[in-house]
């Protein structure tokens, strides 16, 4: 499945301007981190369950759509992906959060597995997988099949950056699981870090 990506809008160019200036110190980093990952998080909520009802105004009654907040549950991937918790929670407070905690060995750039806090059962659910960074792939792969395992209803993955060397691990592994990305990059380079990129997002978000 094509990731979609939304580095063509005007608000999304400009917040990237400022995440992948090496001059930009964390505490604004991170919150232009969690605004873009609101826009991306909002843009992926066409894949939310959702029921039809019929509301009242202040002047008369409306048909609308209301996303079913308890059945989706957000997952970021520790650390960085604990960025994306705020605007995931902002858009949707009635929804469950967990986490799997998982670090790229620098060498081999596999993803090393040491924590989640996943129910053992996930039917019903609608997952939405948060991480920035979808570089090599191996990270968001490792955590989709972790959560599939749950038998989850859906799973969608969102982050701020990507590179395409991801989205087609990501896409092979599961093909029907939507992609969305701030933008997609050029590619990896012998050391697994997008190019351009903006750093480590764990490292700027966190100021370490």
């Amino acid at each position: 499945m094509e990731p979609v990506v939304l580095q063509d809008m005007a608000a999304v160019e400009h917040l990237f301007s400022i995440i992948r200036d090496r001059e930009t110190e964390y505490p604004e980093f991170s919150m232009r981190i969690s605004v873009l990952g609101s826009m991306v998080i909002a843009e992926a909520l066409k894949h939310a369950p959702f029921k039809n009802l019929t509301v009242q105004t202040p002047l008369e009654p409306v048909a609308v759509k209301r996303i079913l907040e308890k059945d989706i549950v957000g997952i970021p991937i520790l650390r960085a992906g604990l960025g994306m918790v705020k605007p995931f929670q902002r858009l949707l407070p009635n929804a469950s959060v967990y986490h799997i905690g998982l670090k790229r060995d620098e060498e081999t750039l596999a993803p090393d597995y040491y924590y989640d806090s996943l129910p053992r059962d996930l039917t019903g659910r609608t997952i939405f997988l948060l991480d920035p960074m979808l570089a090599t792939g191996g990270s968001a792969v490792a955590a989709a099949e972790l959560v599939a395992k749950r038998n989850p209803t859906a799973m969608v993955f969102c982050g701020i950056i990507g590179a395409p060397e991801g989205v087609k691990m990501l896409s092979e592994r599961f093909p029907k699981m939507p992609i969305y990305l701030g933008a997609l990059d050029d590619h990896l380079d012998e050391n697994g870090y997008i190019r351009p990129g903006l750093g480590d997002a764990g490292d700027r978000l966190f100021g370490t």
